[in-house]
């Protein structure tokens, strides 16, 4: 039995792979393609890339994070970005069931975040970016300090993530290992949860 998370997207994928028996998941971020590389050929790397993945370490248990939907277009993502992410999702989907994997999950980014970072922490960010565009600043966004907060709490759980994506996968096992009822040993061993910096308005 191994967890596999998935943050997916082209440039960058993040994943964290967790048997149990293990004090800590391997992770790191594969490169699906360029601004030339045809949706079809992502797809075909990112099959490469879980079966090299599967073969080595094994897992019959894959989460990641859901596509957003047409209704969340905002800031530089396209109808484009959403399309290729709902490919890159529906192809983790049928890998899985290839692999006969007993649980293959879309995870939704509010509750693991939430879950993950807290959900005051996660209020605060939303609540400072709705003064900021109350006051005038219509391209204030969460998302960036939400990344920043993701990564600094796998810094606190003792991961050195490299990109945020690697960092976000580190959420998403984390959050699909506790719905599962287990504590993942890198939580069990924290008495208690530092609070994060850097949530001022």
């Amino acid at each position: 039995m191994s967890y596999l998370a998935l943050d997916l997207s082209k440039s960058s994928t993040g994943w964290a792979l967790w048997t149990p028996g293990t004090d800590a998941p391997r992770y790191g971020h594969w490169v699906l393609g360029s601004e030339y590389t045809s949706n079809g050929g992502v797809y075909a790397k990112l099959h490469r890339n879980l079966s090299d993945l599967h073969k080595v370490m094994g897992f019959d248990r894959m989460y990641f994070e859901e596509p957003i939907t047409p209704g969340h277009l905002q800031g530089g993502t396209t109808v484009q970005t959403i399309w290729l992410l709902g490919g890159l999702a529906s192809h983790a989907q049928s890998f899985g069931h290839i692999k006969r994997c007993r649980i293959v999950k879309e995870v939704n980014v509010e509750r693991w975040r939430k879950d993950f970072i807290g959900d005051m922490v996660v209020r605060e960010v939303k609540a400072g970016t709705r003064r900021r565009r109350k006051e005038g600043d219509k391209k204030a966004s969460s998302t960036d300090l939400l990344k920043k907060l993701v990564i600094e709490r796998c810094k606190q759980l003792g991961f050195a993530p490299k990109k945020n994506d690697e960092a976000d996968a580190i959420g998403i096992l984390t959050y699909a290992i506790l719905l599962d009822g287990v504590t993942p040993p890198w939580l069990a061993a924290e008495t208690l949860r530092p609070q994060l910096g850097g949530v001022a308005a």
